[in-house]
């Protein structure tokens, strides 16, 4: 026990001598780290933007491209997919320009609440932005496979077949497989890319934000 007790008071001196933080510095603290997170939010959307924008933009200027495209898809098909452009892009913008308020309204806070606040409508805006990309995955797939079936000569030659072979109910059961392992794959592929890209950063601003709660304690 005496040795218990001369431990304690040697931890006790140690502890004496560490720096103490006010609640003003660590508040300034999670300030700028939730700061810095939301700018480099911003940052990556605008890299995310431009990707998007040259990808969306490359079938009509690669004639190879282009061509391949028709095929599977159609030349009635390039209203959609024109359509989908530019309402992903209007998306992208929309969550910009939200980033970058959430940005300046955490870069001008004058408090905890209102620095939680921030934190939470920035949690909320990316998670909607992802949500709208799983659903549109979602669409471009099935708008695919509906392509497939109805404009690649390849797929309607190797349906005639089937149908000739008295094994349609099959071939349908086989193809709602394929369609449903291709929806997962790609809600699978642009969940695991945002978990990745904007997974890491929210997880650090919760971190700030449970800090926040218990600095309010």
């Amino acid at each position: 026990m005496d040795e218990l007790e001369l431990l304690k008071k040697d931890w006790q001196r140690k502890e004496d001598n560490l720096p103490k933080l006010t609640y003003n510095e660590i508040y300034r603290m999670l300030w700028r780290k939730s700061s810095s997170i939301v700018k480099w939010m911003f940052y990556i959307s605008l890299v995310e933007l431009a990707f998007w924008i040259s990808l969306c933009a490359l079938p009509f200027f690669w004639n190879t491209i282009q061509q391949t495209f028709n095929e599977i898809y159609g030349r009635g098909d390039e209203i959609f997919f024109i359509a989908i452009t530019v309402l992903s892009i209007v998306i992208i913008l929309v969550f910009i320009y939200y980033l970058f308020k959430s940005y300046k309204a955490i870069s001008t806070v004058d408090s905890v609440k209102k620095l939680m606040e921030s934190i939470l409508h920035t949690r909320r805006i990316v998670r909607y932005y992802v949500a709208y990309n799983l659903i549109m995955a979602v669409i471009s797939t099935l708008h695919t496979f509906y392509s497939l079936f109805t404009h690649d000569e390849k797929t309607m030659q190797l349906l005639d077949t089937i149908k000739d072979n008295g094994s349609e109910i099959r071939f349908w059961f086989l193809s709602g497989l394929i369609v449903l392992v291709g929806i997962g794959f790609m809600i699978g592929f642009i969940w695991l890319f945002y978990r990745l890209v904007y997974g890491i950063l929210l997880k650090r601003l919760h971190k700030n934000y449970e800090e926040l709660k218990r600095l309010e304690l």
